[in-house]
């Protein structure tokens, strides 16, 4: 039997995986290596995250567990094995994502329900949103954008007309966000969404449907403040933190002076002293604080650029992507590492309130860890078949 090369092999698949896909019109150019400054910003990320876990971190974990290593050990295999299955999943072509998105959008569906369910997940600062140490919104974000991907793959024009993005795109929402709501987890439910916009955007979904929209959650917003005390108490403590530090405002506060504390060239790599049993979840939402307060502004900017410049790679594979599908999906997974950071940044600033979102590649927590990994893996894979026109104009 003859031997088929890459190739020849290549649209055959294609045509496989997404029957009715409107692929562009460029020729598809023959797999290459990774795109090298993806590769190198996703490494930095990772190797510095993991100093300042190990700074921020060995004072709480020798307070609770008697180990000044605990966190950074059980952070430290997560990475070494989300390392290594981004660099598999980069050699997995990215197409068998749309083959399998059903399955895909199932297993989230029913990981999120048995979550909810009294007995089965794992309440932590009351919440529900742990299984079995696995954190099911994790998946449901990957859902999404492999969901979203291939259907807006399969039909472009379908999100151009309010009757066709209301189902499928809009059901999945409303089916997400209820099922998180039960947790409750807020910054997921913000994340899943706004990527979705970004993706329906990227689409061409028409501009104007942003304005009810607008309208509709302005409105809301006011009402609430307005006829609900307590929304009015948390946004009266997030503009203001500090009439209210000994409660409500002591997460805000104490980072907002972990960050002033630092400087221009901060304290010194390990000298950080909010950590010691100031600074809520040092090793967590707020290791961004902890880290400014040892490294400055200046190591505080250095992070800041590796994650633009990261998110800047990513955008670019996206739009020098070979189809429609890899386009879509790099578009989204972009869009939610770009989400969750500035989300994660603005709570620990004070520009927003305090949600809960982590930081990327930094904050504790295996479940994230190698999920993000994971869909860096992804990207990688889709960054091989760049088209060769789009990558020279760059």
């Amino acid at each position: 039997m003859a031997t088929i090369s890459t190739k020849e092999r290549l649209p055959a698949v294609r045509q496989q995986t997404l029957p009715r896909t409107h692929a562009r019109t460029h020729a598809r150019a023959r797999a290459k290596t990774w795109d090298a400054g993806l590769l190198l910003s996703i490494t930095l990320l990772l190797v510095i995250g993991l100093i300042a876990l190990f700074s921020a971190s060995y004072s709480t974990g020798y307070y609770r567990y008697g180990s000044s290593t605990f966190f950074i050990a059980r952070q430290g295999m997560f990475a070494a094995a989300g390392f290594a299955a981004m660099m598999l999943i980069s050699k997995i072509d990215y197409r068998v994502y749309a083959r399998f998105y059903k399955p895909i959008m199932g297993a989230a569906v029913v990981l999120l329900v048995l979550v909810a369910i009294p007995g089965i997940g794992t309440v932590t600062n009351g919440a529900r949103r742990w299984l079995f140490g696995f954190q099911p919104s994790e998946l449901a974000k990957l859902a999404v954008i492999v969901c979203f991907a291939y259907w807006i793959a399969r039909d472009p024009s379908s999100v151009r007309s309010l009757r066709t993005m209301a189902r499928p795109y809009g059901l999945l929402l409303i089916v997400f966000a209820g099922l998180l709501f039960l947790e409750p987890h807020t910054s997921a439910t913000i994340i899943i969404l706004g990527m979705a916009v970004v993706m329906l955007f990227a689409a061409g979904m028409r501009l104007w449907y942003f304005i009810p929209v607008g309208i509709a959650g302005g409105a809301l917003g006011v009402v609430f403040y307005t006829q609900l005390e307590h929304v009015q108490d948390r946004i009266n403590v997030w503009l203001d933190p500090f009439i209210d530090m000994a409660n409500k405002g002591f997460q805000g506060s104490m980072s907002q002076i972990a960050i002033g504390s630092g400087g221009l060239f901060g304290l010194g790599l390990g000298q950080g002293r909010q950590k010691h049993l100031y600074l809520p979840e040092p090793q967590n939402d707020f290791i961004f604080a902890s880290w400014s307060e040892e490294m400055g502004f200046i190591g505080a900017l250095i992070v800041i650029l590796i994650f633009a410049y990261l998110i800047y790679r990513g955008f670019t594979i996206a739009r020098a992507a070979p189809d429609r599908f890899s386009c879509m999906l790099a578009t989204g997974i972009t869009a939610k590492l770009a989400i969750q950071t500035l989300m994660n940044l603005f709570v620990v600033t004070g520009i927003i309130p305090v949600t809960g979102a982590s930081l990327p590649f930094f904050s504790y927590g295996g479940t994230a860890l190698l999920m993000q990994m994971g869909e860096m893996g992804i990207l990688l894979n889709i960054s091989r078949y760049m088209r060769v026109d789009a990558k020279q104009a760059e």
